[in-house]
């Protein structure tokens, strides 16, 4: 139900969603593994408004991302959807302990005197930047309505079309903001010119990590861009990488390559080729190292 995803981006309220990933459509292979909601994650609910959507990959990844979601969604204001997949909920991995207390607590809440000075228009207040200041109820003698319907700053109802519009844009710039805020995609292996390079997300990093090390002991580079923080995308990175790396290829489980899709939309470049995986497993050793030794030989060939 993807209603409550709209209604949180229209009141600019903080919300984080876990999004489980199995194989679909309907009950699909209900007991397996997927990357198949991307889109749905990015796309899914009513109109458009700024969200940030992560993935996750191992469980040190999990404990600490999850964190970060809420700083992103109590600061931004926004809906933050934490994808997940059942491989990385159900492996068996040997990890350092989590180190507690690490990440700050960020809930970007007017507190203390300011309360005093606040106006109910602050809530939805138009500013440059997006954002608006946002207190607990009751907190302030300060009140504003929040619901579904297009709204004035302190809330009220509007559907005068300068209003709207002026609204809708001062939600939608928050977007730019979160590009900027957001972790740069890590880089693992070669940092450029590698023999072969992929770009990916979630439980793809575990594979690519071990394959990096096989194929450094057979003197051959590889490397790849990790995105942790999907969405707004930076694609930015993503044209560096291509830049750098000339043989560019994707590695992700679903049949249509949707984060590849997204990526070759703003940044105006091509994969290679691609290797996708939509039977319900992960990515075995086997699955990318076969992949890799066809597509040297290849090239060698050529």
């Amino acid at each position: 139900m993807t209603e409550t995803v709209s209604l949180a981006g229209i009141i600019e309220n903080p919300l984080v969603i876990v999004l489980a990933q199995r194989p679909g459509p309907g009950t699909g292979l209900a007991t397996w593994t997927a990357q198949g909601d991307l889109n749905m994650a990015i796309h899914s609910s009513h109109g458009e408004f700024p969200r940030v959507v992560v993935s996750l990959s191992e469980p040190t990844d999990c404990f600490e991302t999850i964190q970060h979601a809420f700083n992103l969604a109590e600061e931004y204001q926004v809906p933050v959807i934490v994808l997940t997949e059942k491989v990385v909920a159900e492996s068996n991995l040997t990890v350092e302990p989590f180190v507690q207390n690490k990440i700050s607590i960020k809930r970007g809440l007017v507190e203390g005197k300011d309360l005093e000075k606040l106006e109910s228009r602050d809530r939805f207040r138009i500013t440059e930047s997006g954002l608006s200041k946002r207190w607990i109820p009751g907190s302030s003698d300060a009140y504003f309505f929040a619901n579904g319907d297009e709204h004035r700053e302190a809330g009220h109802l509007t559907e005068e079309a300068e209003e709207v519009s002026k609204m809708y844009a001062k939600r939608m710039r928050k977007l730019q903001l979160l590009k900027k805020a957001l972790p740069t995609p890590e880089i693992y292996g070669a940092k450029k010119e590698a023999d072969i390079s992929f770009i990916g997300w979630g439980s793809s990093r575990t594979v690519m990590l071990d394959i990096i090390e096989i194929y450094k002991r057979k003197q051959i580079s590889v490397n790849y861009l990790h995105y942790r923080y999907i969405w707004p995308l930076k694609s930015e990175t993503a044209k560096k990488f291509f830049q750098n790396n000339v043989n560019v290829h994707l590695l992700e489980g679903n049949y249509q390559g949707q984060l590849g899709n997204m990526v070759e939309g703003e940044t105006g470049r091509k994969f290679k080729d691609r290797l996708l995986k939509w039977n319900g497993r992960s990515f075995f050793i086997e699955d990318v190292s076969q992949y890799i030794d066809n597509h040297l030989k290849e090239t060698l060939i050529n």
